[in-house]
């Protein structure tokens, strides 16, 4: 396991700058395929995202299923990474290998203010995952009315004028 990857795993912020320096590559990834910055991500750890951002790690470092750190942010509820993540370039449409989207997993967890973060920062409204759900599939499954409700007006909204 790379130095970066264990000082993203203890959580000391001083100890990931340290290993930044030394580091032959920021995205070097565990076992899983998980990079530094979906370890931050999934640790809830702000502070060294933006570190490891600012360090300019790729954002849209995918694990060995494809999940990006948007989309566990997403899935996660957390949308301060969310705006973190795509103000760094990460991609609203990647896809993991069942198809899946950054959309899609927050529609499908009813985090209402990232799935109206991902709409309007370009995240397809129409896309299907591999069994041919969309997000609003996936909110209208869980439950989720306000996100349904939301999913249809991003859907419907008439397009940006070129």
């Amino acid at each position: 396991m790379s130095e970066l990857i264990e000082a993203v795993r203890s959580g000391d912020p001083q100890q990931v700058k340290a290993a930044i320096t030394t580091t032959q590559s920021l995205d070097r990834t565990d076992a899983e395929g998980m990079g530094a910055i979906a370890i931050a991500v999934e640790a809830g750890s702000v502070e060294i995202l933006k570190i490891l951002l600012e360090a300019d790690a790729d954002p849209n470092l995918a694990d060995n299923d494809g999940w990006t750190p948007l989309m566990t942010a997403a899935g996660g509820g957390d949308l301060k990474s969310c705006e973190m993540l795509l103000d760094a370039g990460a991609d609203p449409n990647a896809r993991t290998t069942f198809g899946l989207t950054a959309l899609m997993a927050a529609a499908a967890k009813g985090h209402l203010e990232i799935v109206r973060l991902l709409g309007d920062r370009g995240a397809d409204i129409r896309a299907k995952d591999n069994h041919k759900f969309t997000a609003l599939v996936w909110a209208s499954q869980e439950g989720h009315r306000d996100v349904v409700e939301l999913l249809k007006a991003l859907r419907d909204r008439p397009s940006d004028p070129v």
